[in-house]
């Protein structure tokens, strides 16, 4: 049986997760199932999402999945006319899907440049722009994970030059997203975790400890998407200085 409460806040709610089949996104699933929020986990990696959404399935939390590239613009369409179609609404998209790539930028291909800004950043501005004709009428809440290497005067690291670029990006995006969402009650966040621990850290930086875990940072994601505890908040991005 589920340990829900009778009523959650995130009730008849519905959520959508980008890069939801692991770290991050797979947290950020299970902490938004848990207040009560129907959860839509996406990636492109069906297997890792199978391995995300399995659990919640099987402790009564509502959680369904489908893989998205959120770099292809038809496959973001379909997704979001699918939700439209079945659920009838969106009330929370959180853009998490990112890659990074690492190297010297003066070596760098540009078709590789161009494929990460395709995902960390145009990818998020596509679901956002379908979350927005589908929050119109009612509202929601869009959260954008960025990073503290997309915060102004924060530590940069050499080999990392399009990742930041990126996050710089995105941290803008949720202000110009803020403003334009104002009207029509849609408010847009984000965070900017500096190191998690998570397979990508692992990955880029393998002697690297951090005791920050993607809970930690779903937890305040969990809290900007709840209307009750968030709802006077939109343009903000939160930085998270890593425990390391």
């Amino acid at each position: 049986m589920s340990d829900l409460p009778a009523c959650p806040p995130l009730h008849r709610q519905v959520a959508l997760i980008t890069g939801g089949g692991r770290g991050i996104g797979a947290a950020t699933a299970e902490a938004l199932a848990r207040k009560g929020a129907h959860v839509i986990v996406a990636s492109r990696t069906a297997s890792e999402l199978r391995a995300t959404v399995a659990p919640l399935q099987a402790a009564g939390l509502n959680a369904v999945w489908r893989t998205l590239d959120i770099a292809d613009d038809g496959a973001v369409e379909a997704a979001f006319a699918e939700i439209a179609s079945e659920m009838g609404r969106l009330d929370i998209l959180v853009n998490n899907a990112a890659i990074l790539m690492s190297g010297a930028f003066a070596a760098m291909a540009m078709p590789d440049w161009d494929r990460l800004m395709a995902v960390n950043l145009r990818g998020a501005a596509l679901c956002a722009r379908q979350a927005f004709r589908l929050m119109r009428e009612r509202g929601g809440s869009i959260v954008n994970v960025s990073s503290l290497g997309g915060v102004p005067n924060t530590e940069k690291f050499p080999g990392y030059v399009a990742y930041t670029v990126s996050k710089f990006a995105l941290t803008g995006l949720t202000e110009a997203l803020a403003a334009e969402g104002r009207d029509c009650n849609i408010r847009v966040n984000g965070i900017a975790p500096g190191a998690v621990d998570t397979a990508m850290l692992r990955n880029a930086a393998p002697r690297l400890r951090t005791r920050t875990t993607p809970a930690d940072v779903a937890k305040v994601i969990a809290f900007l998407c709840d209307p009750a505890e968030s709802g006077c908040m939109t343009g903000a991005t939160l930085t998270i200085n890593s425990n390391l």
